[in-house]
């Protein structure tokens, strides 16, 4: 009985594996922008994050990564960020929050963060005009409940077309280190990548482990891809078992 390999396939089945593959690719590369642009703050082109950047999505209490991001535009003045920040290094009390912050959460966040706003691209569900709605938000990295839905939304999604693509590489003609190595390293680079979220919180240093495990993730994919695509039509003599 003959071994299942991927040049087994016929035509269509051919096809449709490496539209399968471009929508990955294509999903991929799309992330990588995105995120780029997220976290260093550009319009367009491909940005390579910066650990700046990721430290503040990441390790730095979510208010003030918005406020210095992506509400940026709405800070009336920088030295608004600084007494926020202050205000949170002293421990976030309720006694000095109507005097030091409400003020500015008054003047740049409530038009848009208040459960009665009728601005166009009101935050209901997040208001800032009171001390207990404002102190979750003072916790280095994302809430905990913003965290949980994100990693399992993260986990979920990525595992799925993960599982395809290691199969695919799994029966391909590449050499079995080749394959292993692939294929580890994708899946363990994710979980690196979603424990690094929560680590991040409490030990500023994973902000590199994250830079590295999405590194490793994001390659070992467009690699698996590309590999599996070029399996699926030629021949790759350099890389490929001998028959």
């Amino acid at each position: 009985m003959n071994e299942f390999t991927l040049k087994s396939l016929n035509i269509p089945a051919k096809l449709s594996v490496t539209f399968f593959l471009g929508s990955v690719f294509i999903a991929v590369i799309s992330a990588l922008i995105l995120l780029g642009l997220v976290l260093s703050q550009e319009s367009s082109g491909f940005v390579i994050p910066s650990f700046d950047g990721i430290k503040l999505k990441y390790g730095t209490p979510e208010i003030v990564s918005s406020m210095k991001t992506t509400m940026y535009q709405h800070v009336t003045e920088d030295e608004s960020i600084v007494a926020v920040e202050q205000w949170i290094i002293e421990g976030s009390k309720k006694e000095d929050f109507k005097e030091k912050v409400l003020p500015i959460m008054k003047e740049d966040c409530t038009n848009c963060h208040s459960k009665k706003s009728t601005m166009s691209q009101a935050m209901t569900s997040m208001p800032l005009g009171k001390y207990k709605e404002v102190l979750p938000l003072t916790k280095a990295g994302y809430s905990w409940k913003k965290m949980s839905k994100q990693a399992h939304i993260h986990l979920f999604g990525i595992t799925v077309f993960l599982v395809i693509l290691s199969l695919l590489m799994a029966y391909s003609s590449f050499l079995p280190w080749i394959k292993y190595l692939l294929i580890i390293v994708s899946s363990l680079s994710l979980w690196m990548d979603i424990f690094s979220w929560w680590l991040t919180k409490f030990f500023v240093e994973f902000i590199y482990v994250i830079f590295l495990s999405g590194g490793l993730m994001s390659g070992s994919i467009i690699v698996m891809s590309v590999l599996v695509f070029l399996d699926l039509w030629i021949s790759v003599p350099w890389i490929s078992k001998k028959d």
